[in-house]
């Protein structure tokens, strides 16, 4: 028994043993990996850096012979429809800009030529909301999330819009309102939705009443079943009566939400945060020092490379035509 447990221990060491001659091993090959990219960027860091300064060179060019736009972000809700619904609506003048409809444009938003060339792009975005609490977590610009998702808030949404004259902000926040304004569906539904949350406070209404009306009246059969003789103390059923007192508090602040609701979100969409003349600059100098910084460091790295390995690209070239 004691032989059978002694070869156990010696397998289970040959075992550790190759578990980590393996692991020296991957790590031996991997700090050599690092040290062959090391030895090839010394060895070709003169061709790359030329590279990269003809890319700083161009970036800076296009810096200076670009117009300057900057990017605001409206926040709303969406009172009448769904978020995803007002997005796909609002995105129909995206598309107008983006096939340069400036006809359609003038039409839909009721804005001159002159200010519409001032703005360059308006497209809404769908608001993340992960846990559901009605607080915006972010805003999906990149358009990774599907409609389908269920983080997707149900009423908020963003509209971003980038202008060449941060003054047009005012003008152009005031076209989008107007242009959600005046589509007879969506005022359909908000008279409809404003018609149904009257109907539901005045429902509550009723029912406070008639909670009273009965809390009132057990009170007083209570009372009069009960009359205390002379010397004692009438005592009534506390549960009843606080199982009443929490079902009416509790219909008083469905009544206040929904007044609060009817007060300030009857318009087709309530705005959160208007465009601020705070905005950002979308394409500064930064910007183009970096996004042509790291493109031409790309191309200088694999110029290099192809320099190193041109033999050994042409023997498989030739050895493919064979």
């Amino acid at each position: 028994m004691s032989t059978d447990k002694r070869n156990d221990e010696i397998d289970l060491i040959e075992v550790f043993q190759k578990i980590t001659s393996w692991m020296s091993q991957i790590t031996i090959k991997f700090f050599k990996f690092l040290y062959s990219i090391f030895l090839f960027f010394v060895r070709r860091s003169i061709l790359i850096s030329i590279v990269m300064t003809i890319g700083l060179i161009i970036g800076f060019y296009q810096f200076k012979t670009s117009q300057r736009f900057y990017s605001s972000s409206l926040e709303a809700y969406s009172n009448a429809m769904s978020s995803i619904d007002m997005i796909n609506y609002i995105n129909n003048i995206h598309e107008l800009f983006y096939a340069d409809n400036n006809e359609g444009l003038e039409q839909q938003l009721d804005i001159d030529e002159n200010v519409l060339g001032m703005i360059k792009d308006v497209k809404a975005f769908k608001v993340i909301d992960v846990n559901n609490d009605d607080i915006a977590d972010f805003i999906d610009f990149d358009e990774s999330y599907e409609t389908s998702d269920t983080t997707i808030s149900k009423n908020r949404f963003v509209i971003k819009v980038e202008v060449y004259d941060q003054t047009v902000f005012p003008i152009i926040q005031e076209s989008i309102l107007n242009y959600i304004g005046k589509n007879q569906y969506i005022n359909n539904l908000k008279v409809i939705r404003e018609k149904q949350l009257n109907q539901l406070i005045a429902k509550l209404n009723e029912e406070i009443i008639s909670l009273e009306s009965l809390k009132n009246a057990e009170y007083f059969e209570k009372k009069e079943k009960l009359e205390p003789q002379a010397g004692q103390l009438l005592v009534m059923n506390e549960r009843q009566t606080q199982l009443y007192h929490e079902q009416i508090i509790s219909l008083y602040i469905q009544k206040q939400e929904l007044e609060k609701t009817l007060q300030l979100r009857t318009e087709a969409i309530t705005v959160i945060q208007e465009f601020s003349s705070l905005s950002q600059i979308e394409n500064d100098l930064i910007s183009y020092i970096k996004s042509y910084g790291i493109l031409f460091f790309i191309l200088g790295t694999f110029v290099s490379f192809l320099i190193e390995n041109i033999k050994g690209i042409k023997n498989i070239i030739s050895d493919s035509k064979r």
